[in-house]
């Protein structure tokens, strides 16, 4: 088998460039379609008991996701398909090694895809366990002070979910509904996770995040109950957000080649969805976030369902400055260091870009100071050090990813951050 992990190829020229890009996404896309066509072949071999032609169906999907994984456009989603394809082989490893007793084999990860579970009956839920344990809740801190920028994006959730508790006689007045759905899009790193944690932290709510891979590595046939149980669960709390990264996963753009899961999953969720036009005695906000919404099933993006649908791209100078301030707060700074300066040097570069740069940057005067034996004098960081780290950290997202977010943008006529 070749390896997990591949390289990133770019061309030289910028003609060239385009052409390179061209040929990547085709042959991504015809790994994808050879992904899909082995695990249909896995999930009949499943109904059938096959294991051996399951077995041999599963090595060729590792092989074609292999070949997926080398087409990653980014690190982040190049990351996310070798942490797939490392669990993927392990469920290969154990399926070849006793064939009787298979554990549930995971989920893609961010790719719309749920692998099919082993035979056999499934686990009794005693005393709704597991429906407890499936369904994770926090009450985040984090506040919109503690985020830069994205300041649009704070205005539309302050008004669809925090001015309405605030000035709920003013909001019956003019019949404006409380929670809804708001749709977050964008480049990675650009702090869409953050946003949804820090809404919650602001109105004090209930934060139910859950990954589309908790939902599709339960048994087949009860990733609708688990989309069913999430729902209720926040439903219950009288201030709630359910947030689902990556939510293309879970509502894909549907296909005649689509598994009888995703066939059943898709219209639960956007039933769930559809619910929020109700008046409910607890109104919840749902968040979606997504890095590919032309991966998104069209009928979600419909009113009623994701009734904000929000771009949130890099972030300006203004914003990189105070990501720099954030992220350097607390630590040793020497006098030179300019907020400013940096920020400029740090166009292209998302929140997560700039947030790595701080950090290698910290971590290479600490370094410095261990070994030069000043653990009780700890050097500062200099702008030397800072400029040092922004060259060698290269903005994840790339121009021509960044003119993709940017056309889809205008043709959709999305709000912009």
């Amino acid at each position: 088998m070749p390896s997990a992990s591949a390289s990133r190829r770019t061309g030289k020229r910028k003609p060239e460039r385009g052409r390179v890009a061209k040929k990547v996404e085709s042959r991504a896309e015809s790994y994808k379609k050879s992904y899909e066509r082995y695990f249909r072949l896995m999930e009949e071999a499943q109904e059938r008991g096959d294991s051996a032609r399951l077995l041999r169906n599963l090595e060729l999907a590792i092989e074609a996701w292999m070949g997926y994984t080398q087409c990653a456009v980014s690190q982040r989603i190049r990351e996310g398909r070798e942490e797939q394809l490392e669990k993927m082989i392990e469920w290969y490893e154990a399926l070849k090694a006793d064939p009787g007793h298979v554990p549930p084999p995971p989920a893609a990860r961010g790719e719309g895809r749920a692998h099919v579970a082993p035979s056999g009956p499934r686990k009794a839920k005693e005393g709704g366990e597991e429906s407890k344990s499936f369904v994770p809740v926090e009450r985040p801190t984090l506040r919109f002070d503690d985020i830069a920028g994205l300041d649009e994006v704070k205005e539309e959730i302050r008004l669809k979910m925090i001015y309405p508790f605030t000035h709920p006689e003013a909001a019956e007045r003019y019949k404006i509904r409380r929670g809804g759905g708001i749709l977050l899009w964008g480049p990675p790193g650009t702090g869409k996770t953050m946003m949804a944690r820090a809404v919650a932290g602001e109105i004090d709510a209930a934060f139910f995040t859950v990954k589309p891979s908790e939902i599709m590595s339960k048994w087949v046939g009860d990733s609708e109950q688990n989309v069913e149980r999430l729902f209720q669960a926040a439903r219950e709390h009288p201030r709630s957000i359910v947030f689902i990264d990556e939510i293309e996963a879970m509502v894909p753009a549907r296909r005649e080649s689509q598994s009888a899961v995703m066939t059943r999953l898709v219209p639960q969720i956007l039933a769930e969805l559809e619910g929020f036009d109700t008046a409910d005695k607890n109104p919840l906000l749902f968040i979606g976030a997504t890095n590919e919404p032309w991966s998104l099933d069209p009928a979600v993006l419909r009113p009623g369902r994701f009734d904000e649908k929000v771009y949130v791209g890099l972030p300006d100078l203004p914003a990189r400055r105070k990501i720099f301030e954030l992220n350097l707060r607390g630590r040793p700074l020497a006098a030179d260091v300019d907020l400013e300066a940096l920020a400029h040097d740090a166009a292209g570069y998302s929140g997560a870009d700039v947030k790595n740069v701080c950090e290698k940057a910290a971590a290479d005067v600490f370094l410095r100071s261990v070994k030069a034996g000043k653990d009780g004098d700890a050097p500062p960081i200099a702008m030397a050090d800072l400029r040092a780290a922004l060259a060698e950290t290269r903005p994840s997202v790339g121009p021509e990813d960044l003119a993709r977010f940017e056309a889809y943008r205008d043709a959709k006529g999305n709000k912009e951050e």
